[in-house]
């Protein structure tokens, strides 16, 4: 047995060299890929083993150099190979020894079935943690998928968008339920097997039927019809199924309800053409203010000069009155033009509800119930009273004429109300720059003869009314708007032909606290002392200022443009008061008072506008200007306010 090891060990490094040429050749046989160096190293292991086995059976396990093989990635071809080298080494060393020959061949058959038994323990062992690895990928991947189609079907189910799945003849074979709550429907199964006709409005369906069949697709917006017959805008978007082969095989269509798109699209067309018309009621209310400036002040002069019992003076008092009433009518266009804030002070509208009917009481007919409904706890809000009150007034005088006929009353109810509401965020929507919060509602209903949809989107316009030819000025409406608008509130109408209507107002609540204020009496005219430069490109007006001034006791300069003024300023000195225009050719207001206060810092200017807009006047303030006036003039008011700055130089 000696000489047999002897022997074998003599040859160990011809057997290791033998194993690594045989492994290399079944390299791309096993299940990874090997490098050479790991090869080598595998096969010095096997040979160590075989003679280890040789050397003493008992100590040395073939079959975990076996488990070692297939751990290391050998295959079963390459496993058997090296079984073969090994019994094909023995062979070769005792070939020409028989008795040798066979403990040789007998001990290397005993080294390779245990070696091939522990690479096929271990190799099957390996088989099953593939598998199992592979069920968990598997699992996984397939949880993964079911996981994004649970997903995908909920988006699809839940989105706001309808869905609707048709096959290439236009049938239905599948919609979500956001399809179904826009067109009306209770479940998918009514609508299954439908033509796409059947939901669109009677004039849209031949091209609804062309574009949403289209083989390239379709962007657009149809008007639909639903199950109840009603009609309703929407945005479509059709494309193309396709499988894999890429045959169409179907169609899907996505819609969005454009009402309310629209609906928004509609009121910023009205506020831009509420805007527009305010800049040109704006532009005639700037020059109507300078006509009767000119003849109220003529007016004023030469009453003044007329006995009261003439004949005269009765006829300039109702020139007077004409221009009073004209200056009303500038005063509502200011209100629609919503330029001009009032005074502002924190008021309750119920308050304002109660004492506005207590003015109208008596131009109500008994056979009108007028009701009131407030809120107890009413929050309050910051605007101007009288602009509220009037804002009433408007409406509850045309919800009167509403319950009214020519030669007889038909009576009805008319109810004001109050209350707090939470603007929340799905109303603001509703409205252009609304913003949620808490907000005030006032409410004006009546049961008259209501207002058609066409008079509807004209409500608001000036100048376009309901009413007979002397029975109001088209106006009322609008400077309710400009009220509301420039109280930063909201109107919503109600109504329709036979069913009454409906007005609320909502104001933004504030969280100040109400003020108590008390009121002085209006100074008496005073006399007084001093030059005042008036600047004026109307010559009637500068005309009248300068003969109210004169009286007075004041001396009065004129200029008819800015760059008049500063030739006649020249450096202020002896010039106690500017009065200044602020619309103005060659050289504006709000300039000239720039480059006076350039030249004498201590200038002292009181501005007067014809204009609806506050703005331009109120930033003259914020320069350095004392006051605004504004016209037609109230002369006596003009010479207080002239001689309270004179004085104060």
């Amino acid at each position: 047995m000696s000489q047999l090891v002897s022997r074998l060990v003599q040859g160990q490094n011809a057997l290791a060299e033998n194993l690594t040429a045989r492994l290399r050749d079944l390299v791309f046989e096993n299940r990874y890929s090997l490098h050479p160096r790991r090869i080598t190293e595998i096969a010095a292991a096997l040979s160590a083993s075989f003679l280890g086995f040789v050397r003493d059976p008992a100590a040395t396990d073939p079959g975990a150099q076996g488990e070692a093989a297939a751990r290391d990635g050998l295959g079963s071809k390459s496993v058997l190979a090296a079984a073969e080298t090994v019994r094909a080494h023995c062979r070769g060393i005792f070939e020409t020894e028989p008795a040798l020959l066979d403990l040789a061949v007998e001990t290397a058959e005993r080294f390779c079935s245990a070696l091939l038994q522990g690479f096929m323990k271990m190799e099957e062992a390996l088989i099953l943690q593939d598998q199992e690895q592979l069920r968990r990928a598997l699992s996984s991947a397939l949880e993964k998928q079911s996981r994004d189609l649970l997903v995908k079907n909920h988006a699809v189910n839940t989105t706001i968008n309808g869905i609707l799945l048709t096959d290439l003849d236009g049938r239905v074979t599948w919609v979500n339920a956001s399809f179904l709550a826009l067109w009306g429907y209770g479940a998918a199964d009514e609508v299954a097997g439908m033509p796409l006709a059947a939901f669109w409005a009677e004039e849209e369906r031949p091209r609804a039927a062309e574009v949403l069949l289209s083989s390239s697709g379709w962007r657009g917006e149809l008007v639909a019809r639903r199950r109840d017959g009603g009609s309703f805008n929407v945005e479509v978007a059709a494309s193309i199924i396709r499988n894999e082969e890429g045959a169409a095989i179907g169609i899907m269509t996505s819609f969005v309800d454009a009402t309310e798109r629209k609906r928004l699209q509609a009121q910023v067309i009205q506020a831009q053409k509420m805007e527009a018309l305010g800049q040109l009621a704006g532009g005639i209310a700037h020059d109507f203010n300078n006509l009767l400036t000119a003849i109220g002040g003529y007016v004023q002069l030469v009453m003044a000069k007329t006995p009261r019992d003439s004949r005269m003076h009765k006829d300039l008092v109702q020139v007077q009155a004409a221009v009073e009433r004209g200056t009303g009518l500038t005063r509502q266009l200011r209100f629609f033009t919503r330029q001009t804030a009032g005074v502002r002070t924190v008021v309750s509208l119920n308050d304002t509800v109660r004492e506005t009917l207590e003015i109208l009481r008596h131009a109500f007919p008994p056979e009108i119930d007028i009701r009131l409904d407030l809120e107890p706890a009413l929050d309050l809000v910051e605007a101007d009273p009288n602009q509220l009150s009037q804002v009433l007034i408007n409406l509850c005088v045309n919800a009167r004429d509403a319950m009214t006929e020519p030669g007889r009353v038909r009576g009805g109810t008319l109810v004001i109300s109050t209350s707090n509401v939470p603007l929340a965020e799905e109303r603001v929507g509703r409205y252009c720059s609304a913003k949620p919060g808490r907000y005030v509602a006032v409410r004006v209903k009546d049961t008259g003869a209501g207002i058609s949809p066409e008079v509807q989107d004209r409500l608001f316009i000036p100048f376009v009314t309901t009413k007979g030819m002397r029975s109001g000025t088209g106006l009322g409406l609008a400077v309710v708007y400009g009220i509301v608008t420039n109280h930063e509130g909201f109107i919503d109408v109600r109504s329709a032909p036979g069913a009454g209507t409906e007005f609320e107002l909502l104001f933004p609540r504030t969280s100040r606290a109400r003020e108590t204020a008390t009121s002085a009496p209006a100074p008496d005219l005073e006399r007084g002392r001093g030059t005042v430069l008036v600047v004026d490109d109307e010559q009637q007006i500068r005309e009248i200022m300068s003969r109210v001034l004169v009286d007075c006791g004041y001396t009065v300069i004129t200029a008819g443009d800015g760059a008049e003024a500063l030739d006649r300023f020249g450096t202020g000195a002896g010039i106690d008061l500017v009065v200044l225009d602020i619309v103005m050719p060659n050289l504006g207001g709000k300039e000239c008072l720039t480059r006076l206060r350039e030249r004498r810092g201590d200038v002292r200017v009181l501005v007067t506008t014809g204009h609806t807009s506050e703005g331009a006047a109120r930033e003259m303030v914020q320069r350095g200007a004392l006051d605004i006036i504004e016209k037609p003039l109230d002369l006596k008011a003009f010479a207080r306010a002239v001689a309270r700055h004179v004085s104060a130089a």
